[in-house]
Parts: C-alpha cells; structure tokens; sequence
C-alpha cells in the first residue's frame, strides 16, 4: 500500500508526500478530485473525515489504470478533509526473494526435485542447481515438517533468484509459462527485472509448492470490496418455470418481489437496476430508493407487436439478454420472439433485429454506447448487426453461447456455457480460450484459467484493468481472473440454494456457499457487482468500497 496525505476540501493545495508516494494535486469545490502517483493495475480508496485527527470512512473507490486518476466526491462542507490509499493488484510490490514460509508443499516439492523423477524435466534442471547440503536434506527427507530443509530451499532458490539468467528452453518444457513471464522472456532483463523474471519462472514451474507472489493482489482485490446485500427478489418461488410475477409487486420493495428465473441485471448511471426478469416476460427496474416496478412487457409471454409503442404494452417471450446504456436507454434479447428491442429514455419500444425465428440459447448482448453496433448469442454462434451492413455471422464454432463482454482492448469475449470456456475472439477472427479447460473439473485457485474447470460458465464481466470475473451456472460460483491470467474463487456458491452472508463482509468466510446458479455479473457506475441468481430469483450486490475497520 501506498503512503496517503490529506488535503483539506474545497482547497486546491495539498501536502505533498515524499516522492513516489501518492499526490493529492487538486480538488475543485465540485468535487473532482486528482491523484497521481497511483499504481497502473490497482485500486485507489478515497477516505473521507469530518476534521483533523477525526475517524475516517471510505468514500469512494476507483480502478487505476494509470498514473494519474481522476475521482468525482460529493461534497458536503468546505471543513472535512479526505486522504487517499492505493493497492496494487498485480501484487508486485515488495522484495522478490523467497522466505522459508513461502515454500508451501515441502512434500510435493522435494518429490519433484528428486532428480530420479521422470516427465519433470524442469526439476532435474533445477535440483542440479541445488547445494551439496540441500540434496543431502532431500535425499534423507521422509516427509511432514522439516523447517531446515525448508530454510535450505529458500536459500538455495534465492542463489538461482538473484544468480543470473535462469531460462533453459529445453528443461522447462511443459512448463506452462504466465503471460508476464512470457513478457519479460521477450525482453532483454538485467537488474530487479532478472530477479523478478527468475522468481515468476520458479512460480510458473511449481505453482502448488510455491506462494505466488503476485496472489497478493487478490488479496488487495478481495479487500477492496466490501458487503454483500440482495437488492432484489425475495427467494419465495413458487414455481422455477412459471411466470410468479404479481402486480402486488409493482411500486413496492424489490426484496419482497418474487424474480421469475432472472438472468441478467445491469444498472444506468443515475444507479437503476435494469432486470431481465425471463419467465416472468418483463423487463424490472429497481430504483435507488429501492422501489421495483415494471418498465418493458406485459407478463404475456406471446409474440409482441413490432411497432413502435410504449414498452410496458408489448408482448415479450422469455426475454433473457439485457444491455443498458448511460442514460437508462436499454436494449433487451426477446429469446422466443427472435428480436432485439430498444427501450428509448421515453419508454417507447422499438424493434431492432428480426431473427426470423427464436434466438436459441440467447442470453448474451453488447451493444456499443454509440448504439451503432451490437452483438448478441444465438447457439453455436455469435451473431453482429450494425447500422450500415445489418445482421450477420461473427462467430462460430462453440457449442452453446452464453453471456459477451468486451474487454478494454475493444476484443469480443464469449462465455461457451456447455462448452465450459471463455473464448476471446482476436481482430483475425481467430480465438484465443482465455478461461476454462473444457471440463467441469481440474485446475482451481491460484492455478491458470485456461486450466480450470468452469462448468457451465456463463457470467463474464472485465474491469478496466484487464482482469476479469466469470461465473458459472452449474457450479455456483463467481471466478477472478487476474491479468497473469491465474484464477481465484471469489465469491463461493453451489448448485443447489445457497443464500447467505448478507449485511456482512462478503470475503468474510470465503468457503461458505453465499449464491447459486450464476447467469451474470455486471458492474455498475460506483463499480459494485451485481450477481444474477436465476434459480433462486436474487439479484445480489457487492459494494465496491472497504468495509469500515
């Protein structure tokens, strides 16, 4: 963590830091708020107190991308003052070496460096490096604790961190290696960038034995967030496959509202929750306040008109894909009816896409800001409209398409649900699986994505530093993908009726299952997740701000 300083508000001075630290430079009585010196892949925390020496509560939270970042703050008196704290979530901070306590399976990792092992061609390069006395450890070792063997292991991997140029192509073969190590074999390293680029290769080499130093910055992530609320639907259903909607419902609270299959729930910038409320055949809103009522459908489930009309007067058909802009604007995937519909600010609906019959599988939609372009999933493949060339295959190949995103490098990715993979589509056209191994087992926390099983994957959401949540349907759970492309449970769940944890710190008992069948995760302005639950009818919320300590 970064050093803070303080700035009074209202002023446009601030006490500087030493160098490297962060800045505060600026703050305009609107409250727009500068701070430099934060870290490129991070999280920067704003704490507000009402005076000098006084508590302090955070504020506000922003992903930093740069050196630079920008924060927007309500303010409230020309007399409070506020601080800054930066996390970096690559988890590169700190000295790269190796503490005895950092090796994490001694049993597997001195039977991988039994030299007579084969298939591990990396551990008989590595062992051949090792001192006369660590071999000696090893060779009489017959498991449990050995807390010398482990303090001559740290050593003797520190000699190879801080020895030199470390990479022989030929030993580590089959070693999968991270895409930041990658980076740094590409370059010409010398200094902290060789002894950096030998400690991630002995990470990469054993990534059970090892701690992975950068799983700091999901620390930091994790840490970054803070309770867990539902912020819609009450859990009382009557009937998964029915439609349970009543006009009892209308106006009143959200939590007391019985959600029909929800899969996907996705916020304007004014903080209204847009909800694809798919058995039910209606699209919610839920206001800040709380309040949910009913902005497109008629809960008929038939063929609706295709003219324009006010939305709540349409027929939808098991609508399961939403898109919402900016300014509350909101495009829906009508599923059965094999349209694309547009909600305008004014409430009136309009058809932008015919099919030409029932969009199969459905779910996934992205639509640009400019609304000049949109993508959506039909089965086995992606499909592209635009304002100018109209409707047309962009992908295929996949076995059932679930939710798109589109990461900060403008790259459609696509959730292959009963594919159980994360696939990236590359400006060729080819594709890159970035998640899941295929299978609905293997891999898990800390390992890569690509060697995860991801079953029935379906949510997927990027952060703008490039890292990315998913969530699977069959398995229940909510997946963080850090930009190394390693990935850690987030959020537990299950295939059955977990629901728990609400009003408390949401990592607070990372092994307890708190959600079930995950369709979506979206994001909103202030940067909370919201989670779709469809069995159980939730929309479940993380607030992206630290829990007050």
């Amino acid at each position: 963590m970064k050093p803070f300083p303080w700035i009074l508000s209202g002023c446009l001075w601030a006490a500087l830091s030493p160098a490297g630290s962060l800045r505060m430079t600026s703050l305009t009585p609107q409250g727009d708020l500068v701070v430099t010196n934060s870290f490129t892949n991070g999280v920067l925390t704003i704490e507000r107190s009402p005076a000098p020496g006084d508590s302090w509560t955070p504020e506000r939270n922003v992903f930093s991308i740069a050196s630079t970042s920008r924060v927007s703050l309500a303010m409230t008196n020309r007399m409070e003052v506020f601080r800054a704290k930066a996390v970096d979530l690559s988890g590169a901070q700190g000295a790269w070496t190796l503490a005895p306590e950092d090796v994490i399976d001694l049993v597997s990792l001195a039977a991988r460096l039994n030299v007579t092992s084969e298939g591990d061609p990396v551990s008989g390069y590595v062992a051949g490096r090792l001192s006369a006395a660590t071999s000696d450890l090893l060779f009489f070792y017959t498991g449990g604790a050995d807390p010398e063997l482990q303090q001559a292991l740290a050593d003797d991997f520190n000699g190879i961190i801080q020895g030199g140029p470390f990479y022989d192509e030929l030993s580590f073969t089959g070693v999968t290696l991270s895409p930041p190590t990658q980076a740094l074999l590409g370059q010409p390293v010398q200094g902290e960038a060789l002894v950096r680029l030998n400690r991630m290769l002995l990470e990469d080499a054993y990534p059970q034995e090892l701690v992975q130093k950068r799983a700091g910055g999901f620390t930091n992530l994790v840490h970054s967030f803070g309770m867990l609320t539902t912020v819609a639907g009450s859990g009382n259903i009557n009937c998964t496959a029915c439609n349970n909607w009543t006009e009892d419902f209308e106006g009143g609270p959200a939590t007391n509202a019985i959600l029909s299959s929800p899969h996907i729930a996705m916020a304007d910038r004014a903080g209204n929750i847009y909800i694809a409320d798919k058995r039910a055949h209606g699209i919610r809103k839920v206001t800040p306040d709380g309040t949910i009522s009913t902005v497109a459908g008629t809960g008929r489930g038939v063929r609706g008109d295709t003219n324009a009309a006010p939305a709540t007067s349409v027929d939808l058909n098991n609508p399961n894909g939403l898109w919402v802009l900016e300014d509350g604007t909101f495009y829906i995937l009508d599923r059965d009816n094999g349209f694309i519909r547009k909600v305008d600010t004014n409430g009136i609906m309009t058809t932008i896409v015919d099919y030409g019959s029932a969009i199969p599988g459905g779910r996934g939609l992205w639509v640009s800001a400019d609304e000049s372009i949109l993508f959506f999933s039909a089965g086995p493949r992606v499909m592209v409209w635009d304002s100018t060339n109209g409707l047309a295959p962009y992908a295929t190949g996949f076995i059932q398409t679930g939710n798109l995103a589109v990461d900060p490098k403008g790259r459609l990715v696509v959730t292959d649900s009963d594919g159980s993979r994360v696939v990236r589509i590359e400006s060729d056209g080819s594709q890159t699986v970035i998640a899941g191994n295929g299978m609905g087992y293997g891999g898990g926390e800390g390992r890569f994505a690509t060697e995860t099983g991801l079953f029935q994957v379906r949510a997927i959401w990027f952060l703008p530093t490039g890292a990315f949540f998913v969530g699977t349907d069959g398995g229940g759970q909510v997946w963080y993908v850090d930009v190394d492309g390693h990935v850690h449970l987030f959020l537990n769940g299950d295939g059955g009726n977990a629901h728990a944890g609400d009003g408390a710190w949401f990592y607070d008992d990372p092994t307890t299952p708190k959600v079930n069948f995950v369709k979506q995760i979206t994001m909103d302005y202030e940067g909370n997740l919201l989670i779709t639950e469809s069995a159980s009818g939730y929309v479940r919320k993380i607030r992206f701000l630290p829990m007050s300590r």
